[in-house]
């Protein structure tokens, strides 16, 4: 059923490729957004072609556990990555849409923003905006000089909306590795999908401590790479 539901829906395009990922600095790009967030997860291109597409990664989200914003309002400014694909710096469109209302519109956005949820899909990102928790932004790889199709994520776990969202201590390393978690807690599913990660962490793409870190947060330097195999749940 989902894999009908994958073939119907108007989907952003995924190259075939042999590669993880293309290091965007290698092109002058960065990994860290213009607003100085670090880009610590990405999900390879190696993953299962279905996970990439626009559908596929907001299913994914679902699995882990995170969804659109509270009531689809969108608090906070949106961020921009520069991925050396040759897109330049590429804006942050957040998703206005839910899971069964997946438009054409959808396939034009370039990246996203989803929160986590709380065990209630339809309204949990609520209690995320109260009260804090994990979320992460998403930018898809795929500008002509480096076609990857990868999704690179800046997670992060922020405050309550009282202390405006802020990044709590240490908070881009503990948002990266409540990802990890959720994400190798066996085979998670979501609307007839399921999914199995595997995880390997890499050094040498982000630079460890806090220089030129948002709110002089430190980092530990590390990026999670995800290998996801999407299947159906049997």
């Amino acid at each position: 059923m989902f894999s009908l539901i994958l073939a119907a829906a108007s989907l952003t395009s995924v190259a075939s490729q042999t590669v993880q990922y293309y290091d965007p600095q290698q092109n002058g790009g960065s990994m860290l957004t213009f607003q100085d967030e670090p880009l610590n997860i990405i999900i390879s291109a190696l993953s299962s072609p279905d996970v990439l597409t626009d559908r596929g990664i907001i299913n994914y989200g679902a699995a882990l556990g995170y969804g659109d914003d509270c009531l689809g309002i969108h608090l906070g400014g949106p961020q921009a990555a520069n991925l050396g694909d040759g897109n330049g710096y590429v804006n942050q469109t957040q998703m206005e849409v839910g899971l069964e209302q997946i438009s054409t519109n959808l396939s034009t956005s370039q990246d996203y923003s989803q929160r986590e949820d709380y065990g209630n899909y339809a309204i949990g990102t609520c209690l995320e905006t109260l009260i804090g928790g994990n979320h992460y932004r998403v930018f898809r790889q795929n500008g002509s000089l480096a076609n990857s199709g990868a999704l690179f994520l800046a997670a992060s776990t922020e405050q309550p909306i009282v202390d405006s969202h802020n990044i709590i201590p240490n908070g881009y390393n503990l948002g990266r590795d409540q990802v990890v978690a959720e994400a190798t807690a066996g085979v998670i599913s979501f609307s007839g999908a399921e999914y199995t990660t595997t995880v390997e962490y890499v050094s040498g793409l982000l630079p460890p401590g806090s220089e030129g870190i948002n709110h002089n947060i430190s980092i530990d330097g590390m990026t999670a790479i995800f290998t996801v195999t999407a299947g159906t749940v049997s």
